[in-house]
C-alpha cells in the first residue's frame, strides 16, 4: 500500500475544512429544520389528542341528548296513550248519555202512544156500548136476550 503523508494529511485537513464549514453554515439550519419538523409533529400530535377528546365530549353529549329524546319520546307516547284513553273513555261516557237519552225518548213515546191507545179504547168503548144499548132498546128484548147480547159483546172484546 502506497500511503503518502502528504495525502493523508491534506485528506484531512481538508475534511475538516468541510466539517467547519458544515457546522458554521448548514448544521444549524439542519438543526433548526429538524427542530421545526419535531415540533410540528408533536404539535400534530397534540391537535390529533385534543380532537379525540373533542370527539369524546361530543359523544357523550349526543349520547346524553340521545337519552334525553328517547325520555321525551317514551313520555310522549305515555301522554298520547292516556289522552287517547281519555277519549276513548269520553266517547263511551257520551255514547252512554246519549244512548240513555233515546231510552228515555222512546219510553215518553211509548207512554205517549200507549196513553193514546188507552183514550182510543176507551172511546171504543163507550161506542159498543152505546151501539149495544142502542140494539138492545131497538129490539126491546127480555132478560134473556139482553143477557145473551152482553155476554156475547163481552166475548167479542176479550178477543180484540
Amino acid at each position: 500500500m502506497n500511503l503518502e503523508i502528504g495525502q493523508v494529511v491534506t485528506q484531512i485537513i481538508g475534511f475538516l475544512i468541510a466539517l467547519f464549514i458544515l457546522k458554521r453554515f448548514a448544521w444549524k439550519p439542519f438543526l433548526g429544520i429538524l427542530e421545526e419538523r419535531r415540533t410540528k409533529i408533536k404539535s400534530e400530535f397534540e391537535k390529533i389528542e385534543d380532537e379525540k377528546e373533542s370527539v369524546k365530549k361530543l359523544t357523550s353529549e349526543y349520547e346524553a341528548k340521545l337519552k334525553d329524546i328517547e325520555g321525551l319520546a317514551r313520555q310522549k307516547i305515555l301522554e298520547a296513550a292516556k289522552e287517547g284513553q281519555q277519549m276513548a273513555n269520553q266517547v263511551k261516557e257520551n255514547a252512554r248519555k246519549e244512548a240513555l237519552e233515546i231510552m228515555g225518548r222512546s219510553k215518553e213515546e211509548i207512554q205517549r202512544e200507549l196513553e193514546k191507545a188507552k183514550v182510543q179504547l176507551k172511546n171504543d168503548l163507550v161506542n159498543l156500548s152505546l151501539q149495544a144499548a142502542e140494539k138492545i132498546i131497538q129490539e126491546r128484548l127480555d132478560k134473556e136476550k139482553d143477557r145473551k147480547y152482553i155476554s156475547d159483546f163481552i166475548q167479542g172484546l176479550e178477543k180484540t
